[in-house]
């Protein structure tokens, strides 16, 4: 055998045993790769747990929010209201023309005793138990004090008496004495009253639905100042 072949042969077999050097036993290979999986589970796991820490930390941020409302400038106090102002329900957009009424000295949209005129004795216009409206008033009081409002019509010199402590009611028309108190309709004919001039000095009659009212006979009515 010549020297070339005895060398080439001594390469061969040094690569070879290099080779297999590096080449890890296959009891270190499977311990590796168990040391791998339990690294991969314990990552899995701890990212598992800081989910779940970040979702209650979320939602104890989100709980009952207790932060104090702002607190705008408190209201001013106003002036009275009119009588027409502290009914509840809105104005009609059709209403009386009351000018004539005016013009003659009957108060309107205020507070009033509403009379028989020329008896020599006070006769005012009542509420009294059971809601029952009469001209038996002597005492100026919540019971008497009325008021004159624009009635939703078109006919002239039309109005809703409507008592000042209760601005929601009005004195209702009934087929015969006495009158009755009800809550306000808009357009109720029963609670429209016309109020028909009696000359120039204030004096009228009042006409609802069954027809002119009479006090003892009278039928002259007059307003004065509550």
């Amino acid at each position: 055998m010549s020297d070339d072949q005895v060398n080439s042969g001594f390469r061969a077999y040094a690569d070879h045993l290099q080779r297999t050097a590096d080449l890890a036993p296959a009891a270190e290979i499977r311990r590796r790769g168990d040391r791998r999986r339990r690294n991969r589970a314990a990552g899995a796991a701890f990212a598992v747990v800081l989910i779940a820490a970040v979702g209650i930390g979320v939602g104890l941020d989100r709980g009952p929010d207790r932060s104090v409302p702002p607190i705008g400038p408190s209201a001013s106090p106003s002036a009275s209201p009119s009588v027409a102002a502290s009914r509840s329900k809105a104005v009609p957009s059709v209403t009386s023309n009351l000018s004539q009424l005016r013009r003659i000295g009957v108060d309107l949209n205020t507070g009033v005793l509403i009379d028989v005129a020329d008896d020599g004795v006070d006769k005012w216009l009542q509420v009294g138990a059971g809601d029952v409206v009469d001209f038996t008033g002597a005492v100026k009081d919540s019971s008497t004090e009325m008021s004159l409002l624009p009635a939703a019509t078109t006919t002239p010199n039309s109005v809703v008496i409507v008592p000042v402590a209760l601005p929601d009611s009005c004195v209702t028309a009934t087929p015969s004495a006495p009158l009755q108190l009800q809550p306000c309709q808009e357009g109720d004919e029963a609670q429209i009253w016309e109020i028909v001039p009696a000359g120039d000095s204030g004096q009228f009659e009042l006409k609802g639905a069954f027809g002119i009212q009479r006090v003892d006979g009278r039928t002259g009515m007059q307003t004065i100042n509550f």
